[in-house]
């Protein structure tokens, strides 16, 4: 799949307000300890994409500049 830099930046934006979501949700006392496991899973996981987005975002923009230096 090929994403836009634009794109690429919303979905990091998501990505990082949907991190902030489950950050609220972990600081809620009265969850039990499957939900908190589940949601420092999914924390996680949303980190790790997250990189990965972050990887090609900048991959996109090195490939942008070396594409204006040749020009």
């Amino acid at each position: 799949m090929k994403l836009s830099l634009k794109a690429v930046r919303f979905v990091i934006e998501a990505l990082e307000n949907y991190q902030k979501d489950h950050d609220r949700r972990l600081a809620d006392e009265e969850l039990s300890e499957d939900a908190v496991s589940d949601l420092t899973n999914d924390r996680l996981y949303l980190e790790a994409i997250k990189k990965d987005f972050e990887a090609y975002r900048d991959q996109l923009a090195q490939h942008r500049e070396s594409v204006s230096v040749d020009v």
